[in-house]
């Protein structure tokens, strides 16, 4: 295929076959995160690379790019959409409490839930592991509280035999039976203290909702509620996994990942 001018594309131009008998034409952006919008590549570029990833809002956005809020909005939940199942799969291909805690048998997590928004009036919570040894953080929104919902989770991202500390709420009180050395951190006076504490969770939460809801908000929209929120907290764990790191080279890293 070769280059030629088109007025009517956002980039003034596209691909045509070079077979003058074939009559294919594509997008220069075909195949790539940049497909399908009436954007500039450049405005784009600069919406991915520069103001999502700064956690800028699309009100501020609207101030510095002549291009239309739905617009922006299209970029930003792609670009969620794409880090959410980069989060996803991780999830899937690894277990917490893997690694041994200062000398155990056994590693050590600590689980607590959190409200995290509210739609339609309803109150939406998040399930967290936090991992003492590699410090990790794998969240899931929950439909419900109840033990018949939290302990599968548990189950599937748990190595089974390792520490667990929670709270007392009562979803919790099987964890024992399930094969986990379970220990109740009773939150009647704080957090607890030195080994027997869920403050590692507690500050995760801090954290968490620092990241989602203070600089981009959370907006639960869509068929599927659930989804959509998970969405919002998987980009949130994603900053906090690379807090320390260049966050460009991290989302590069996914683009390549998904659009190789």
């Amino acid at each position: 295929m070769s280059y030629i001018k088109d007025p009517s594309k956002a980039d003034k131009i596209k691909l045509r076959c070079k077979d003058k008998s074939c009559n294919t034409s594509k997008t220069f952006r075909w195949n790539t995160i940049f497909e399908n919008h009436k954007l500039t590549l450049m405005e784009q570029v600069q919406i991915i690379f520069h103001y999502f990833l700064r956690a800028i809002s699309i009100k501020d956005i609207l101030k510095h790019l002549p291009a239309d809020k739905k617009s922006i909005s299209k970029v930003y939940g792609e670009t969620r959409t794409l880090i959410y199942q980069y989060m996803e799969d991780l999830k899937r291909n690894m277990q917490l409490g893997a690694e041994n805690f200062a000398g155990m048998e056994n590693g050590v997590v600590e689980i607590d839930e959190t409200l995290m928004t509210h739609h339609n009036d309803e109150q939406m919570w998040v399930l967290g592991i936090f991992d003492r040894v590699t410090k990790e953080l794998w969240c899931f929104c929950l439909p419900d509280r109840t033990a018949e919902t939290i302990i599968p989770i548990i189950r599937e991202h748990v190595k089974l035999g390792c520490r667990i500390y929670t709270d007392g709420w009562a979803s919790y009180n099987s964890l024992t039976h399930e094969g986990y050395d379970h220990i109740v951190v009773p939150h009647v006076n704080g957090f607890g203290s030195g080994e027997n504490t869920t403050n590692g969770i507690e500050s995760c939460w801090s954290e968490l909702k620092r990241l989602t809801n203070y600089y981009q908000g959370i907006q639960v929209t869509g068929e599927d509620p659930l989804e959509s929120l998970q969405k919002h907290v998987n980009v949130g764990c994603w900053r906090r996994l690379n807090k320390n790191e260049d966050l460009l080279e991290a989302l590069i890293h996914i683009i390549k990942i998904y659009y190789a």
